[in-house]
């Protein structure tokens, strides 16, 4: 990371990425070359973070490169000193020792007085050296002779001391360049001071400066302070100003691209594209200068590594510029999750730009259409179009338009949604090791998230997501491991509710399709389910023999689909036939009864067995004789379904779902007698010989039976 976490400006032409070296190499024989300088001064131009002190330190050292015996350079670092007379006094301070100790008692004394009667003028040194500006050394002395006279009559006045020094440089043949840089660090009354000292004070034989500043700072600067002057003041300053060459884009461009590898690595191929269309249209705009570039670095050194892997890198890349340089809008997409991910309450995909209002808030209108256009590229859902068989694909890419990932983005760490990089990683690599599969989803049953829920449903989602990159020699061993444990995996509390209806065993359907899809043949499919399904858990069984059955057997006279087919036909009769097995077993050791699918087997049952449900009705005869299996299937019977009033007529709509309790009975139900049921049921209530608990979920399953009787179901 300390490879890249640096602000610091180069300091050999190797390292420089934005062709400075060439600017600054003329600038330095411009110098060298500059006779008789009188005070001469140099500026260099350029935007906060163009890469000005980059020229400054190639500058320095080429001119020590070429060794100019006669030539003793001077840096002063003017930011170290705040207020105008500290910053007045430093200067001077630096001057005297570079004089002394190549001129030696030539100058002895002459530079510390200067200092100390500008000191002792105390606060009229603004306005002195503010009238040297214009009128020169005479000018200053003019300004504060009566101060002077009156407090040190018995000193030289100040200008005779300049002028000795004066000649004194003028006398030798040796040249001083007074370097300041990071200028734009002063506050604006400072940056002035230094312009004055150099015009006046500084105004030195054999001696030059290299001014290095923002120019439309300094201007703005002038304007406050001097309005009348306008550009003229720093024109009686500066000799010959030099703009900083801006940077090529592409060179921009390619030491962020060379970064990024380098900190998070290359983007596969197939992701390229993407990848480069959100680097085009969401980071180039913001990198104008080597420190934009250099900024964003430094974030990318701190932020990837809590998320290394675990995030789409386009993504990752467009958000971190935005945070940086778009804080309002990166805000603004944090506050609305629910609208980006596509989980907004309304939903209408509406082609006005109403959907951007609360992203373009304290944006300047310029940039309104350039956010729409970021906006679009990071999330679908702002998009005029709608998408569908896109998601699981986003999801592999751990895309933020997916709610998921969302927090993964923002959080700096891991969403609860989501497995590491390394933990699918991990299984994909050993998808053909059964116990380690299956420890693998145990495991994560009993990992219990926040919300109630476990990270089975996150394993299976992530599982799905990357389904068609499990080998193909691989699977079998896979399907197996998962059939076997697909009932101990299975929790309640994993179920969604109202639109979210997934559960785990449609996890399950998903992942097996995916995995599958249109890698293996009908009949290598068929191979597949018959070996896996030889020692699945009943559950599971029935449920995946039940969705073979149907694909056979559509409704509504609908044709078969052989592509949606997860068998051949003739597979069907073997599977139906396990099921059956594994259901009479559970069924003589009671295992049927205690399951929370108790009623799916039993209609399982009934539909594998072909005989009307003889089989499965005669079992049940002999259960229903004792009340305790009567309220079992009171309570088998009994569902619930979330509702929202959806508002209208004037009235709004409700914001959170209702439970309603609701019964589970069909008008074809037949495993056994209704009426006969309803009457021990109500028996079992009036002789109140049952726990308190019993009877209160007998009182409400008779309720809503009686509630859709009557045709008030809702």
């Amino acid at each position: 990371m300390s490879k890249y976490f640096n602000d610091s400006p180069i300091e050999k032409p190797e390292d420089d990425q934005y062709g400075v070296a060439p600017f600054s190499s003329a600038l330095t024989t411009s110098l060298l070359e500059m006779a008789s300088p009188v005070g001469t001064t140099i500026a260099i131009n350029g935007p906060w973070g163009s890469g000005k002190s980059s020229a400054v330190n190639l500058i320095r050292r080429e001119l020590e490169t070429r060794k100019n015996d006669q030539l003793t350079i001077i840096d002063f670092k003017c930011w170290w000193y705040r207020g105008e007379e500290a910053i007045a006094l430093a200067f001077l301070q630096e001057l005297n020792t570079a004089l002394k100790s190549s001129l030696g008692d030539q100058v002895k004394g002459l530079v510390p007085e200067i200092g100390r009667q500008l000191l002792q003028a105390g606060p009229v040194i603004g306005s002195t050296v503010a009238l040297a500006t214009t009128g020169g050394i005479g000018a200053l002395v003019a300004g504060s002779a009566a101060f002077t006279k009156r407090f040190f009559p018995e000193k030289a006045p100040l200008e005779k001391t300049f002028r000795k020094l004066s000649k004194a440089l003028e006398a030798q043949p040796r040249r001083f360049l007074i370097i300041i840089d990071d200028i734009d660090r002063l506050s604006p009354d400072e940056a002035l001071a230094i312009f004055r000292l150099v015009k006046s004070v500084g105004r030195l034989p054999n001696v030059m400066y290299l001014l290095v500043f923002d120019r439309s700072l300094a201007d703005a600067a002038v304007q406050e302070r001097y309005p009348s002057e306008g550009p003229h003041f720093l024109e009686k300053i500066i000799q010959a100003s030099f703009e900083l060459p801006p940077p090529a884009q592409s060179d921009l461009n390619n030491a962020l691209l060379v970064a990024v590898q380098d900190i998070c690595g290359e983007p596969s191929e197939e992701h390229v594209v993407r990848f480069m269309n959100l680097f085009y249209d969401v980071v180039v705009p913001y990198m104008t200068t080597p420190r934009h570039v250099t900024r964003l670095i430094n974030a990318l050194s701190v932020t990837w590594p809590p998320v290394a892997d675990n995030i789409s890198r386009a993504d990752y890349l467009a958000l971190e510029t935005l945070r940086l340089y778009e804080p309002a809008l990166y805000n603004a997409i944090k506050s609305h999750r629910d609208i980006v991910t596509g989980n907004a309450e309304s939903r209408d995909h509406s082609r006005d730009d109403s959907k951007f209002a609360p992203f373009l808030a304290g944006i300047p209108e310029t940039k309104h259409e350039s956010i729409k256009v970021i906006l679009q590229r990071l999330f679908p859902a702002m998009e005029n179009v709608s998408y569908s068989g896109f998601h699981e694909t986003w999801d592999a890419e751990r895309r933020v338009c997916l709610s998921k990932h969302f927090d993964t983005y923002f959080k700096l760490s891991l969403s609860i949604d989501t497995l590491s990089a390394a933990d699918i990683g991990e299984l994909l690599k050993h998808a053909n090791d059964r116990d380690f599969v299956k420890q693998r989803l145990l495991k994560a049953a009993m990992q219990i998230r926040k919300d109630g829920k476990s990270m089975v449903p996150v394993i299976l989602d992530e599982l799905t997501g990357h389904g068609k990159e499990i080998l193909r020699d691989k699977v079998q061993d896979f399907f197996c491991a998962i059939f076997q444990v697909a009932d101990d995996i299975t929790r309640k509390e994993d179920e969604g509710r109202g639109f979210a209806i997934a559960n785990t065993g449609l996890r399950l359907h998903w992942l097996i399709r995916r995995v599958t899809g249109d890698r293996f043949t009908l009949e290598e499919k068929s191979g597949l389910y018959l070996a896996a399904t030889e020692n699945a858990s009943l559950g599971w069984l029935t449920d995946f023999v039940s969705s073979a059955y149907d694909d056979y057997h559509p409704r509504d006279g609908k044709e078969v689909d052989l592509s949606r087919c997860l068998v051949t036909e003739d597979a069907i009769p073997v599977l139906k036939e396990r099921a059956l097995n594994a259901l009479r077993r559970a069924a003589d050791t009671g295992e049927l009864l205690r399951r929370d699918d108790m009623m799916f087997n039993l209609y399982c049952w009934r539909e594998f067995a072909d005989d009307q449900g003889v089989e499965v009705k005669a079992w049940l005869d002999e259960q229903l004789q004792h009340d305790e299996l009567l309220i079992r299937f009171a309570k088998a019977l009994t569902g619930e379904a979330w509702t929202t009033g959806l508002g209208g007529f004037g009235n709004l709509g409700d914001r959170v779902s209702r439970r309603q309790v609701r019964v589970r009975i069909s008008d074809s139900f037949d495993l056994f007698d209704l009426s006969w049921f309803r009457g021990e049921l109500e028996r079992i209530v009036r002789e109140k010989r049952h726990p308190q608990d019993d009877l209160e979920a007998i009182r409400l399953f008779l309720e809503a039976w009686t509630r859709r009787r009557g045709g008030h179901d809702d």
